[in-house]
């Protein structure tokens, strides 16, 4: 009888600690950046996390920060996005371990002439420069860098 009481205790621990994982995904709208010529800036972030370690009171969550050019009538021109890794609820911090950077054009008269990605403390951030060309010529070039935050909750922004 001890043997099996011993047995249940220590598989009810054992499956208290294991890894329980769920991913979830939400994209919200933060804000639109006007300029002066009436162009503008859409930012979204979209958090995909898996919650749950092998480490008792940590978890991972990887989330995306995409800010996209648009003309003044609307369309499309060109976006960058950082793609973040991040560790938190380990203590009194949150912590970046990956950044990755990736950059599109919707349109044929702009391309991405430079483009990185780093990280620092909870922060991933990716910078891109847009460039719009006439005839093989520069006729504008805008560089924009966007930052995707953790809180020690795991929050995304």
């Amino acid at each position: 009888m001890n043997k099996l009481l011993c047995l249940l205790l220590s598989l009810s621990i054992f499956f208290s600690f294991t890894t329980t994982t769920y991913a979830t995904e939400y994209t919200v709208h933060d804000f639109i950046e006007y300029l002066e010529d009436g162009s503008y800036f859409t930012v979204t972030v979209t958090t995909n996390h898996t919650s749950g370690s092998a480490a008792p009171f940590s978890a991972t969550r990887t989330g995306s920060k995409t800010t996209t050019y648009h003309s003044s009538s609307g369309s499309k021109l060109w976006s960058v996005t950082v793609t973040g890794t991040f560790t938190y609820g380990t203590g009194s911090r949150a912590a970046c371990i990956k950044s990755a950077v990736t950059a599109n054009t919707y349109s044929t008269s702009w391309k991405i002439t430079n483009s990185s990605a780093s990280k620092s403390g909870n922060s991933a951030s990716a910078s891109a420069t847009g460039t719009q060309y006439l005839n093989s010529a520069i006729i504008n070039s805008i560089t924009k860098t966007v930052t995707l935050t953790c809180s020690v909750n795991g929050t995304l922004s």
